[in-house]
């Protein structure tokens, strides 16, 4: 491995045809004022806690920002990986131009709303690119010229992406080389603490290149399994049999391999505990199943984290280049329903776009359509999507050309689709047709203890960073609720809980209100009989007098009247 793979460039060609096409596909206009989504001051805190790990480790790497480009006007800027800027830090002169930008911290940079850019395009692409000047698609953006390389995890999920932004007459070739070496430096780290890792692998061409940034780096099990693996690596491992190499090296030797060097080096300290992962997001079948075009249907409750899943499945897929387009089919106006998800012709009906939409199907050419709440589509919509999924065609309203289009479909529903199907309700050939392969994820209260556990270690980590802890007990406490919100309503209350605790020892009083368990049928009765006779003896002690009851009750005497009648 030499600096070769350091300074290697990103040829723009058809990187960047492909996001102003998906730039055009997203419906926006050049001409159109750049208006990113923004989080609020509190939810841009929440996010940095949630990387917090991340930051420190890019703190660490931040010498080599100062030192190759000290005395430049530019900014260095992190974004999660949803292109949420979480960091922005350097020149304070470039830094005014980028505010007026909206090139901030709490900023949203993906192409969605922005278009092709430096942070968004990265992300999409999944690549290092540099959009200079002119190449944004918004025009608002061309006086800006920006290089950003992707960051990923030692099992390749990306995780964000750093960002070196500037004046467009200011930009330099080596910032996207900076960018890149960052991240690299960031990357091996991740590798270097992977939990239960015994053995660092290190490969390079030859020995000047071994233990730099750009060589490839291997994190192993004590025998030999493979743990993790950073970018360079990872190209690697498909002609590689970790465990096999092992048996042939020698600790702290250099040793030869294939047409390279090789240095194996034990692990001396415990790894930073690595974030567990809940239900079966990791699982390979759903993953597997989609990069064959299989749909995939998800059922569960509300808040079992579906909608995490199908994140997370993207981002591994084939298709993680292309968009992912998520369709909440409950939320879609009845009346627009068509023209949402099918698009339409200038003047298809009237209200209509001027210049006609794309549509949800469309949009997701070349990527992944998640249609969330399925059971919501009423029947005349469903025929039309049975028939798009069958010709792999969309015919817009107004049209009468259909356009081909590209796609893997995931849907999801928490109602039992096989039911409606029965009731009639929901198109059989639709089910059968969505039902490729079915993931049912179970709620948070059928969870075995050591699940719980985990997902409530990753939940806390996520939100609050490695600080954040439960009290002696309050895991007996949160195990033993119903949780009917499941992980979405566990995640809400160590939200409140960590933030109370200001991201520390998290402790009863500091947890809001917590589900209590539903009343036994016998409870139940119990209290019924018990609120009965307590209104019996107040009515007895007011000699029958409604009005004087009901304000020793502190009810209203409409209540009390109902209550009297239901007797």
């Amino acid at each position: 491995m030499t600096m070769q793979f350091l300074t290697s460039g990103v040829q723009p060609g058809e990187l960047l045809t492909r996001s102003w096409q998906r730039s055009q596909s997203f419906g926006l206009q050049p001409h159109h004022q750049a208006d990113p989504d923004c989080l609020s001051p509190a939810d841009l805190r929440r996010q940095q806690q949630r990387h917090h790990h991340l930051l420190s480790l890019l703190e660490k790497a931040m010498p080599l920002f100062e030192q190759w480009q000290q005395g430049r006007h530019c900014r260095l800027l992190f974004a999660d990986a949803d292109g949420t800027i979480l960091l922005s830090t350097g020149d304070n002169r470039f830094g005014d131009r980028a505010r007026r930008l909206a090139l901030a911290t709490g900023a949203r940079w993906h192409e969605q709303s922005m278009g092709t850019n430096a942070i968004g395009t990265a992300l999409s692409e999944q690549q290092e690119v540099s959009i200079l000047g002119e190449q944004h698609y918004i025009h608002a953006n061309r006086a800006i010229s920006c290089s950003a390389s992707p960051v990923f995890s030692p099992v390749g999920e990306l995780l964000g992406v750093i960002d070196i932004s500037s004046e467009a007459g200011a930009h330099s070739n080596d910032m996207l080389m900076t960018a890149r070496l960052m991240a690299l430096t960031m990357e091996n780290a991740l590798v270097s603490e992977q939990r239960d890792a015994c053995w660092l692998l290190n490969l390079a061409n030859d020995a000047a290149g071994l233990q730099q940034p750009w060589s490839a780096l291997i994190a192993l099990r004590e025998d030999g399994r493979l743990l993790g693996a950073n970018r360079r690596a990872r190209q690697w491992l498909p002609k590689l049999d970790p465990s096999a190499l092992l048996e042939q090296l020698r600790q702290g030797e250099l040793t030869p391999w294939g047409d390279g060097m090789a240095l194996l080096s034990r692990r001396c300290t415990p790894a930073r505990p690595a974030r567990p992962v809940a239900q079966s997001a990791s699982d390979t079948a759903p993953l597997k199943l989609l990069n064959h075009g299989v749909p995939l249907l998800l059922q569960g409750e509300t808040g079992t984290g579906k909608d995490h899943l199908v994140r997370r499945l993207h981002r591994q897929s084939q298709r993680a280049q292309g968009p992912l387009i998520a369709v909440n089919c409950g939320a879609l106006p009845a009346e627009l329903i068509e023209a949402e998800l099918f698009g339409h012709a200038s003047g298809a009906f009237t209200g209509s776009h001027k210049e006609g939409r794309t549509g949800y199907i469309r949009a997701a050419h070349n990527g992944i359509l998640f249609l969330d709440e399925i059971g919501e589509l009423p029947l005349a919509s469903q025929t039309r999507l049975l028939r798009v999924l069958q010709e792999k065609a969309v015919v817009p309203l107004g049209c009468h050309q259909p356009v081909p289009v590209d796609f893997c479909v995931i849907a999801a529903s928490h109602r039992d689709l096989s039911a409606m199907v029965a009731e009639g309700t929901f198109r059989e050939d639709l089910y059968f047709r969505l039902n490729g392969y079915k993931q049912t994820l179970m709620p948070l209260r059928e969870y075995e203890r050591p699940a719980f556990e985990s997902l409530t270690g990753q939940l806390l980590q996520e939100l609050h960073g490695e600080q954040a802890r439960l009290a002696s007990g309050l895991m007996e406490q949160l195990f033993a609720c119903p949780w009917p919100g499941n992980i979405r309503q566990l995640r809400q209350v160590l939200e409140v809980a960590g933030i109370l605790a200001d991201g520390g020892l998290i402790e009863t009083h500091h947890l809001p209100e917590l589900p209590a368990a539903p009343l036994t049928a016998k409870q139940d009765a119990d209290l019924k009989t018990a609120t009965e006779q307590r209104i019996k003896e107040v009515l007895d002690d007011c000699n029958g007098n409604v009005s004087k009851a009901a304000r020793r009750l502190n009810i209203s005497r409409t209540t009390l009247y109902a209550r009297l009648k239901g007797r």
